[in-house]
Parts: C-alpha cells; structure tokens; sequence
C-alpha cells in the first residue's frame, strides 16, 4: 500500500487519494506542517491501485522525441495581459486558446482564506484567478478524476501542475487523451500551506488588519523586481521585492520546501509534460532587444503536442539555445539543494510558530538594507552620469 512510501519521499502529488475506490485515503499525517497521506485501514480493501498510480514507487522517465526539447522565449503579444501574470503570460494564452475552443483548464487559486487549490473550469474569470504564481503546495482534491471524466466526454483539457502533478495525472489516467495539454514548470521546491497561513497571519499581526488581497509576484515595479504585495482591509499596504521578503527568502535559500523537493525524480523534462514554463531570467543580458521589464516567459517544448500549441496561441516567440534557459534556471534539471539551517529553522517555529520563524531567520538585516540601498543608489547615479534612464533593475 501507499504507507510504502515514506515522508522523505512522497511528493504529495495526490495520486494515491485520487485512485482509491473507498476514499480510504486522506492527508492527515502532519510533517513540518505538510500534510501526507495516511490509510484508514477500517475502510482500505487492499486493491493496492495507490500503489499502482505512485509515480515514487512506479518510477517512469518520459523521454522526449530525438527532435526535443526545444526552447523558447515567448510573451503574450498584450502587455497589460503580461503585466497581470508572473512572467511572459503564456499559460493565461494557453488557457484562452481551450477555452475559446470549448475546452477546459485546470490550474491553481487561491480561495478566499488564501488556499491554494486546483479547480477545473470553463470561465474567463476563472482562468483570471489562475494567473500568478503561488508558492505553496496545491489541494488537488479529486482533480485527476474530475478531468478524467471530462476527457471521456471528449472534451480539450488544459491541466498545469508541478512536475511530479503531472507525472501523477498521467498514471490516474492510465491512458493518452489526444485532447488532454500538459504544462509544467520550472520547479524550485514547494512550501506547505501551513507555512503560508502562518507568514500571512504574522504581517495581519503587524498591520492590525485583515488581508483582503495577495499576490507573490506583482510587477508594478516592474517584472525584474517582482514584489510579495498584500493589501489589507483598513487600507494599509505591504510590498517587499521576493529578494526581501522573508517568505520568499526562506523559499528561495532552500530551507522551507518538502522534503521530496531536494532530491526531486522529475527533473530533466521527464514528468511527462508537453511544455515546461519558467520566467526567462537573464533576459537582460539574452534578449535586450526584448526586454522591457514586462515580462518574458522560457518555454520548453517536449513533445509534438507543446510544439503545436505553442503555434496556436497568440503569443510573440523566438527560439533560442536550450543551455540558454538552463543557465539561469538550474532547476530545470537539479534539485535545489537544503539548507544547512532547516533543523535549526524548524526548531524555532516548533517553539514559536512558522510566522515568527520566518521573520527571525529571514528578515532583512540593517546590513543588508544599507548594502541594497547603495547598490541601487551608485547604479543610479550611474545611469544619470551617462544620460540614461533609470535602471529598471
């Protein structure tokens, strides 16, 4: 059965859960404020199909074509569209094209608590919602079924996960839609929802308000310093670059990711995704002629069905040389590697909750405020010198 698979290991992909005919399966065992699943063994019938679909226990490497993978800079042609997404906006075209066509997308919201979850739809308000990243693990629920069935009714279904969601997807599936589009992207590693809660309910702590909107990668700075934004109900405001922000520091530095992220099996474009997206970092050196500060997306094509995809939306693209993408996103095909304070971290936020943790392992120091600020101030002067404008980044 799943309880093979051990906490260091499972991915939390929601296979196991999705498969079982007894929903004998739920995600009540708590590690570091992940949730992973656990048998009742009152209602378990012993079928073993979680073992079956567990893309830990049943390990397949999807290789690509000979002519793959290919790789991309693309945006989304409207720039107002870019600016509403994380980075070039080419999910949000993707998403259009299903829809326009009948179809179905499924990616991740944030409900009204600020839980992350997949949802299935047909609507543009929906689709909306799905734009922007969000840094923490995902509540599949029964997401794999619900397209399952949708598929069976012969319908285009866009799903984008995590790599290891998708590799999962295809296992519950047990078979190849022709209609079914897969995306994934380039990984970094999943923090808990738990951990989210926890850093949302600190800043309402320090502004004494409710936060009534959040966002992890808002642009009105400009997408070369994206900024954790939340807005609070008493009209106070909290924006951090993600490179200040202690939540995304502790993301970023390797500390507060599940344990499967640091030796991740679905690296190297092998989950099984037709396109792999990321943000095209470096475009300021890559792509200056491109590079309005905007937005620009990295696409990986892995199969035919990416590549014909790709040609449908409306997006502006060139290709570009694979090493390319891969030189300013490792992740693409390593792990990211645990920081050596993680013990340490969570022995802190076992005592004084993941909030406060965060805040005293990763808030920015005078120091560091004060090396940022000349930084910023000498490139400036800089720029003015030589009768530039002023740096974007």
């Amino acid at each position: 059965m799943i309880d093979r698979v051990s906490v260091s290991e499972c991915c939390i992909c929601g296979a196991c859960s999705n498969i079982c005919p007894k929903q004998a399966i739920s995600f009540s065992k708590i590690t570091n404020g992940f949730q992973y699943p656990s048998i009742d063994a009152d209602i378990c019938i012993n079928c073993n199909l979680c073992e079956r679909v567990c893309p830990i226990l049943n390990p397949r490497k999807y290789t690509v074509a000979e002519e793959y993978p290919k790789a991309f800079a693309a945006r989304s042609e409207d720039i107002d569209t870019r600016l509403s997404s994380t980075s070039g906006a080419v999910f949000f075209e993707a998403g259009k094209y299903i829809l326009s066509h009948g179809g179905y997308v499924c990616g991740t919201v944030f409900d009204r608590n600020f839980q992350v979850k997949h949802i299935m739809t047909n609507s543009m308000d929906e689709l909306c919602q799905m734009r922007g990243s969000k840094y923490a693990q995902s509540d599949v629920g029964n997401i794999y079924t619900q397209i399952k069935r949708v598929l069976e009714d012969g319908k285009d279904v866009l799903f984008c996960g995590c790599p290891c969601q998708i590799s999962a997807l295809i296992r519950v599936l047990g078979k190849q839609y022709e209609t079914l589009y897969l995306l994934d992207f380039v990984c970094h590693g999943i923090p808990s929802q738990s951990m989210l809660d926890a850093y949302l309910a600190e800043l309402e702590n320090q502004k004494k308000s409710q936060i009534v909107d959040f966002k992890f990668r808002d642009k009105a700075r400009g997408w070369h310093n994206s900024c954790v934004v939340a807005e609070f109900k008493s009209g106070k405001r909290y924006s951090n670059p993600i490179t200040i922000d202690p939540f995304m520091r502790g993301f970023l530095s390797g500390t507060t990711m599940k344990e499967s992220c640091y030796h991740c099996r679905f690296k190297g474009f092998s989950s099984g995704s037709d396109l792999t997206l990321g943000d095209f970092w470096g475009a300021e050196v890559e792509l200056k002629d491109w590079d309005d500060n905007t937005g620009i997306s990295a696409v990986v094509v892995n199969t035919v069905t990416g590549r014909q995809l790709l040609e449908k939306i409306h997006v502006q693209k060139q290709e570009v040389d694979l090493n390319t993408i891969v030189k300013y996103n490792k992740n693409l095909i390593q792990s990211t590697k645990k920081n050596s304070i993680q013990s340490e971290f969570y022995e802190y936020a076992n005592l004084y909750g993941s909030g406060k943790a965060l805040i005293h392992f990763f808030r920015e120091s005078k120091l560091e405020k004060l090396k940022r600020i000349t930084r910023y101030q000498v490139k400036y002067l800089f720029y003015w010198l030589s009768g530039r404008k002023k740096p974007l980044y």
